[in-house]
């Protein structure tokens, strides 16, 4: 075969194959449906941490521990994280799926707001039960659905 009939042949292959790929890349192709996970109905009550595992965890003095509802897999932590991680100040956000906790590292010298922590749990669709954090802890007010403080530091109640 000569060499200018083996090339003519190429590309008449290559051009065959172009035109069949740009045929089949011009069908409308319905995107692929992704599975929305939807999590559980969150019970918010205080009860609900008497049936949490006991978990041994590291923290510093400045890390914030949030108590949430039912982190039952990594996609639920990770939707969590994501939030919490949006709330100014936070360097760091780190999730226990077994005993529904997330424990926020603050910034350098920084304080974070229980609030927005709170609001951005709630965002994501896990609300806090229990915050314990450097300024306190802080539980759900039963009218308010808005944190309240309990105690100031650990043991000590707060100031009325």
């Amino acid at each position: 075969m000569s060499r200018s009939l083996a090339i003519a042949l190429s590309v008449a292959v290559l051009s065959s194959s172009a035109t069949l790929a740009l045929a089949e890349s011009s069908k409308k192709v319905e995107p692929a449906t992704t599975a929305q996970h939807t999590p559980p109905k969150q019970d918010t009550s205080l009860d609900s941490l008497k049936n949490k595992p006991k978990t041994t965890l590291k923290i510093a003095k400045t890390d914030t521990v949030m108590y949430v509802g039912d982190l039952h897999c990594k996609h639920c932590a990770k939707s969590l994280t994501s939030k919490l991680y949006t709330v100014k100040g936070v360097k760091s956000v780190r999730a226990d799926i077994k005993a529904d906790i997330a424990v926020v590292t603050p910034q350098n010298k920084k304080k974070l707001d229980h609030k927005a922590l709170w609001a951005a749990a709630k965002k994501s669709g896990f609300p806090a039960i229990k915050l314990i954090g450097p300024t306190g802890t802080y539980v759900i007010d039963a009218k308010t659905k808005e944190p309240k403080l309990v105690a100031e530091k650990a043991g000590q109640p707060a100031k009325s």
